[in-house]
């Protein structure tokens, strides 16, 4: 049996883009108002294995995008080498969209004025497949994305949610080997976004597609149960575990109650200037304390030792994983660099 440990559907390798400034009579023109040069992506590497789901993260102008859309074609790297599937993007683009279920981070790619089913059928002879069998696989399809029913109706007529799974049966339609997702739930309300992370979840699990997707959300993260790829400048921040990341960078999180208003402040006083975390009020006598690695329950209780009989309770409770992120971009000894 074949380790597909070593045989990656993506492969990134010392990537780097770099845009460079237009030239000043071209400005006008392309709208650009890039006047210096800027280092989008700034030498990345990671794989992506079949039926691994891996999370992008990153602050706007991480680069999550601009490494969408090399691993797609859409744009060239300034050094480098990408593989999908074995074809490199940039000399192999025609090769790899064949492979590839591409879902671009907005609806202005769907044909707002025609059909579900002529939406699909446009992008399915778009793919080369024969129109014999399209018409079968769009119906196939639509089932699978619980749009079934809805083949004759216009864009226009869907909301959000259900475009969103009309670009995602798009992404699905030709049975690609791997799907690279941009913002797929970023214009999609909270119930169908959930919805819609764990259809996308099953699919790559039951096919064994390799997926790559950014997502701003940190509870679809969460749902994904995922790898994660943290970006930052262009730069490899942690690229891992979601669990080991929870591990690696999350301190104990307490949360204490004080008999009053005013022993609540005097412990959150405290704890702040003893500086071993980040210290906020909760209510009127809760403190939450966001410990550093080290910081345990003896260190705080050590604090807090005049106003120990003023304590209700103490209680561990999870990070948040927005919290975590905060620690991991603010640690920049990590990564790549």
């Amino acid at each position: 049996m074949t380790d597909v440990k070593k045989n990656p559907s993506i492969a990134v390798r010392d990537l780097v883009k770099t845009y460079e400034p237009s030239p000043k009579w071209m400005r006008t023109l392309v709208k650009s108002n890039v006047k210096t040069q800027v280092r989008a992506i700034q030498g990345i590497s990671f794989d992506v294995h079949p039926g691994e789901i891996c999370v992008v993260l990153g602050p706007n102008g991480a680069g999550k995008t601009t490494t969408f859309r090399v691993l797609v074609g859409l744009t060239t790297p300034s050094s480098g080498t990408t593989s999908v599937m074995g074809f490199d993007p940039h000399h192999e683009a025609t090769s790899v969209r064949k492979l590839v279920g591409w879902m671009p981070g907005n609806e202005r790619t769907l044909l707002m004025r025609h059909t579900v089913v002529e939406n699909l059928r446009f992008h399915g002879q778009l793919q080369g497949m024969d129109k014999s069998t399209l018409l079968s696989t769009i119906d196939e399809t639509l089932e699978l994305v619980g749009l079934a029913g809805w083949g004759e109706s216009t864009c226009f007529a869907l909301s959000s949610g259900m475009k969103a799974r009309l670009q995602l049966a798009r992404a699905l339609l030709h049975k690609p080997d791997v799907l690279i997702l941009d913002e797929p739930t970023g214009n999609v309300d909270p119930v169908a976004s959930h919805e819609l992370i764990h259809m996308i979840r099953d699919i790559v699990t039951d096919r064994q597609i390799a997926a790559l997707i950014s997502s701003h959300r940190l509870e679809e993260i969460e749902t994904l149960h995922s790898r994660v790829l943290l970006l930052d400048q262009g730069k490899v921040r942690y690229d891992g575990d979601l669990k080991e990341l929870k591990k690696q960078y999350a301190g104990p999180r307490l949360e204490i109650h004080f008999r009053t208003v005013q022993t609540a402040s005097l412990g959150s006083d405290a704890l702040k200037r003893a500086d071993i975390g980040t210290i906020s009020q909760s209510g009127d006598n809760g403190v939450i304390c966001e410990l550093q690695p080290g910081a345990t329950h003896s260190t705080v209780l050590d604090l807090l030792h005049d106003l120990a009989d003023d304590i209700i309770s103490l209680n561990e409770t999870e990070t948040p994983l927005q919290a975590i992120l905060a620690n991991v971009y603010n640690d920049r000894k990590g990564g790549q660099e």
